[in-house]
């Protein structure tokens, strides 16, 4: 068995992970929603990681047969096309109680491109390299599929994160890194110390899959004097420079288009926009105006909106 084999063994393991309660009742509701459409659905997030759904709102990616089966000829079906995903909330009930979810929907034929390195944007590859579960699919294809794409993101993410830590580095250091950087690259209202609270949830898992997926890219590794994974990897000073540049690249680049995806949700989805405002409150503790929507030019509002809670230090 290659070592990429190995990983996407164990990633088929993630997968196979039961999930919540909750998370199966959001699930029929997304059958009745989308009928023979929907092909599968990933949970993923803090609430997977809690394995809870009492307190928060599960964060579920939903794959689709293509975006024409989900929205018929109407313009998210192009809008989900050209900057997946458009972005849903959803309520159920289980055992008596609501259970809320933010969904994405995505064509699952797509997930394995958006893994890859032909993504310049992290957004993708970066969450799902953590751990997933695929609580519905369709059929046996969509379940290989989703496992080949988590393994490629894997394989992603700890290529491109390699030329931003020193040299020698551990599987700590790695992700860290990694996670800092994918932040930055997006409009994010993360809580301080975010970044370790992921690592030590699930530290294990990452130095197995870090372990498996620098040997599938041909990288040898050692164990440190804690026992932790370490790594060397000789790139050349340029090599690293050119790698570090375009990061700073996909910051622009992806902050650009996590602007452009929140505009999009408030001209066409209900919910959308009040999801991402209620997260930076939450994260963040800074106070939201919700009268924005009332507003004679509310996109405007939004942008002023946006550009207070940036400069309050909402989010970076």
């Amino acid at each position: 068995m290659t070592a990429r084999d190995a990983l996407r063994q164990r990633i088929e393991g993630e997968l196979a992970q039961p999930g919540t309660p909750g998370a199966a009742a959001l699930v029929e509701r997304l059958r009745d929603r989308y009928g023979a459409a929907l092909r599968g659905v990933l949970f993923y997030g803090s609430c997977l990681r809690r394995t809870d759904d009492h307190d928060g709102v599960l964060d579920l990616y939903v794959l689709v047969e293509n975006y024409r089966s989900v929205y018929g000829p109407r313009p998210q079906a192009l809008l989900n096309r050209l900057l997946p995903p458009n972005v849903f909330a959803l309520e159920a009930q289980s055992g008596g109680r609501p259970v809320r979810a933010k969904y994405a929907v995505l064509a699952w034929r797509d997930l394995a491109r958006l893994t890859s390195t032909r993504t310049f944007e992290p957004y993708f590859w970066a969450r799902f390299s953590q751990p997933c579960a695929l609580i519905y699919a369709a059929d046996a294809q969509v379940r290989s599929a989703v496992a080949a794409a988590l393994t490629t993101a894997v394989l992603t993410s700890v290529e491109l994160g390699i030329p931003l830590v020193e040299p020698r580095f551990d599987s700590r250091a790695l992700w860290t890194t990694l996670w800092r950087s994918t932040y930055r690259a997006e409009l994010r209202p993360e809580r301080p110390g975010v970044v370790e609270t992921l690592w030590t949830s699930g530290a294990p898992r990452y130095e197995a899959v870090t372990g498996l997926a620098l040997a599938a890219l041909d990288h040898p590794t050692a164990v440190g004097p804690a026992g932790e994974l370490v790594c060397t990897v000789a790139l050349s000073p340029t090599a690293r420079r050119r790698a570090r540049a375009l990061w700073r690249i996909r910051r622009v680049h992806g902050k650009s288009l996590f602007l452009f995806r929140i505009l999009r949700n408030a001209l066409i989805f209900e919910g959308g926009v009040d999801y991402v405002l209620w997260k930076i409150h939450r994260h963040s503790g800074v106070e939201v105006d919700r009268t924005w929507r009332q507003q004679r030019y509310p996109l405007l509002a939004l942008g002023a909106q946006a550009w207070r809670l940036y400069r309050a230090g909402a989010f970076r």
